[in-house]
């Protein structure tokens, strides 16, 4: 299906992780593409952000050799879309976007549920066997306390979206979205220049909508 030269029909979802990348892979599938599905409890999602943290980006091409579509770190999340851009010039690209308070909320929801009730969510996130995940989240985005440093968080968040913006700005081969407010199939697969399929378009994994705890405080 992809010309593993120049990227010719594969899709690279830029988004980070709770912008609606899970319903957006279950999208992907459905309309025919062979999807590396992330997540941060399987293998080669671990492997895959190792690897982006180390910079072998040759390693990578070789997984990406294996699927048509990528989504969730480190394809989203990181400044990985810099050699993304270079090394597969005629792939397409999607930017899933979502309004930062949502957002934090979502993402502090999912490291509780990984890890339980906890003040060192990263930690219990590290001990489920998110290895990859707590690397990328402590190593790429600076944070190692995500509660305590939940402007910082947010200022990466902001920061990376607006360069992936800047970068394609004028590309063909670009789309953004966002996934929380455009629930259908019609700008996807006007992109993807795919037909319309007869199925509601997915909602996978949605957030318990709570807002996360507050910093512990101490004496």
């Amino acid at each position: 299906m992809s010309d593993e030269t120049t990227g010719r029909g594969k899709v690279f979802c830029l988004g980070f992780p709770k912008t609606g990348t899970t319903s957006l892979e279950t999208a992907l599938q459905q309309l025919g593409y062979k999807v590396c599905r992330g997540a941060s409890g399987n293998n080669h999602s671990n492997f895959l952000m190792a690897l982006q943290v180390l910079g072998d980006t040759d390693e990578i091409a070789r997984v990406i050799r294996h699927f048509d579509a990528f989504a969730d770190m480190p394809f989203g999340g990181t400044d990985l879309y810099l050699w993304l851009s270079r090394r597969y010039p005629e792939a397409r690209f999607v930017l899933t976007l979502r309004a930062p308070e949502p957002w934090y909320t979502s993402l502090m929801n999912q490291l509780e549920k990984a890890g339980g009730n906890t003040a060192a969510p990263l930690e219990t996130l590290h001990a489920a066997g998110g290895y990859g995940a707590t690397m990328t989240i402590s190593r790429v985005w600076g944070i190692t306390d995500p509660l305590a440093q939940k402007d910082a968080l947010l200022r990466y968040y902001h920061d990376l979206n607006a360069a992936i913006l800047a970068h394609f700005d004028g590309c063909a081969n670009f789309h953004a979205f966002n996934l929380t407010e455009e629930r259908d199939w019609t700008s996807l697969c006007r992109f993807l220049d795919k037909p319309v399929p007869d199925l509601p378009f997915p909602h996978e994994n949605p957030g318990r909508g709570k807002a996360p705890r507050a910093v512990p405080q101490t004496g």
